[in-house]
């Protein structure tokens, strides 16, 4: 049997009238960068996770450079952040001359909110936390912290698309939310994309940012970007945004029954958030052998992520996140798609199990 990590040709075929359409539509208007498209999908966006306004931008990345830049994050500051996450989100932080302050994780896998305050110092500015896999942390106590200090907050919402914490839908918890939708995410383009959502003053500001610097066509007020979203990006995902809740619901079973019939090393989910499971990550002994293992199976799986980012060099001097750092050898991600077939799944937990039985 062959199963891939992700089969994204099975979202493009659900919708594929509706997406080959709207790809027609903006070839036929040449309506390529900024326009109405761009600005109705900031609408629908913004609508649909209850924000005060959104900002499309060229990709997720682009969404926390543009997101702490607005938030006055300069040269010399310091911002919060985990080290267990895609690199863009340290990336962003250094890019634009500050520095990331690592706090290390707790068993949900997410920043431990109860470390922060300890590495809070006058140059800090803000706190960038990641909903890691598809799940937020403690965004109340995060809250509290951040008011205490005065900090701003701000979301990397990249992997937690159309997921709640306490019923409220991310993208209007805290200061900024950042999204990316790039193809693989639960609500994906067909090539870069992502937005940034919150009040009304930072997303003008994050606009500002995003088209040079500008906020009208011939006065620059800042050094700026070029990161807006193409208009091709944006229809796609004003068609998709109709749909992706419902995959996200298949995900989630399936997800279910892998918590369900594992045998060891099933994640934890936080009993206040309705996770998005971007991925399925779970500890496995040996995990490098596990890989091949499944490989060998025709199981295709993927490590979210195999180094913290503390562990690099461009983000030296190192500092210690030892729970982050002994994690980062353990886990492994299944397949977990809407289309992921109960055959699939029955194979994939019948092998994995068998790896867990002889390596327990």
């Amino acid at each position: 049997m062959q199963i891939p990590f992700t089969k994204l040709q099975d979202q493009y075929q659900e919708c594929k009238p509706q997406i080959d359409s709207a790809i027609q539509r903006i070839l036929d208007t040449s309506e390529f960068i900024t326009g109405p498209t761009a600005e109705k999908f900031e609408q629908v966006w913004s609508q649909h996770v209850d924000a005060e306004s959104c900002a499309s931008v060229g990709n997720g990345t682009f969404a926390l450079t543009l997101a702490l830049l607005a938030c006055g994050v300069k040269p010399g500051h310091q911002v919060i952040t985990t080290p267990h996450t895609f690199i863009s989100t340290a990336e962003a932080i250094k890019v634009i001359g500050a520095e990331p302050v690592f706090v290390d994780i707790d068993e949900y896998y997410h920043i431990d909110v109860n470390q922060i305050e300890n590495k809070i110092t006058q140059l800090t500015k803000a706190i960038l936390f990641v909903d890691l896999y598809g799940q937020t942390p403690d965004v109340d106590k995060l809250k509290k912290i951040a008011k205490k200090h005065n900090l701003y907050l701000i979301e990397d919402a990249a992997q937690s698309t159309g997921a709640e914490y306490k019923t409220k839908r991310v993208g209007n918890l805290v200061d900024l939310t950042c999204f990316s939708f790039n193809p693989v995410k639960n609500l994906g383009a067909i090539g870069d994309a992502g937005a940034v959502t919150g009040k009304q003053e930072l997303i003008d500001r994050v606009k500002m940012f995003r088209d040079h610097g500008r906020k009208t066509k011939y006065n620059y007020e800042a050094v700026g970007f070029n990161a807006r979203i193409d208009c091709l990006q944006a229809a796609v995902l004003l068609e998709k945004v109709n749909i992706y809740l419902d995959w996200n619901q298949q995900k989630r079973q399936r997800a279910e029954i892998y918590n369900q019939h594992l045998n060891a090393g099933t994640p934890l989910t936080r009993p206040d958030c309705l996770h998005s499971y971007y991925v399925y990550v779970m500890q496995v002994p040996n995990r490098d052998g596990f890989v091949e293992y499944m490989k060998d199976l025709g199981v295709g799986t993927n490590i979210h992520y195999k180094t913290p980012i503390n562990v690099h060099q461009p983000y030296h001097p190192y500092q210690p996140c030892l729970r982050a750092e002994w994690v980062c050898d353990q886990i492994v991600s299944l397949p977990c798609y809407h289309s992921l077939t109960e055959s699939e799944q029955s194979y994939i937990i019948e092998h994995t199990n068998k790896w867990l039985k002889q390596h327990s």
